[in-house]
């Protein structure tokens, strides 16, 4: 027997990943640190926020969803008055593009739905068949 109700859950699970990963990104879409230097430090200066994704891998039944950061992290902003900037003006920012992030908190939104509904129809089926048999 398929277990449609741990699968629907495993996909709200998922769900709410990706949303909290969009969120995340978004909130922090001005949070500019120092641009690494070619041995990738930083020199004690604060660094960029490293955007997230989530990546579904299949759990058979299900899915499981794990963070993972966008490559690259960061993109190269003049900034010449932000105390993270270089000798050139140029700070790091996260690299995050608010309509990407938005249509993945509307595809996350609808899957959400979704698996609601998976899970809703099938406690409506059990309901049937409990009152069927009484």
């Amino acid at each position: 027997m398929v277990d449609s109700i741990g699968i629907a859950l495993g996909g709200l699970t998922a769900q709410t990943r990706r949303l909290e990963a969009s969120a995340s990104n978004v909130a922090n879409v001005r949070s500019t640190g120092t641009v690494p230097s070619t041995d990738a430090t930083t020199d004690g200066k604060r660094t960029a926020y490293q955007p997230l994704t989530v990546a579904q891998t299949n759990a058979n039944p299900g899915t499981r969803a794990t963070f993972t950061p966008i490559t690259p992290p960061y993109l190269q902003e003049y900034a010449p008055d932000d105390s993270a900037a270089n000798a050139d003006g140029m700070v790091a920012a996260p690299n995050v593009d608010l309509a990407t992030e938005r249509v993945t908190q509307m595809a996350a939104n609808r899957a959400y739905g979704a698996n609601v509904a998976v899970v809703r129809t099938q406690d409506e089926m059990l309901t049937s068949l409990l009152d069927s048999k009484v």
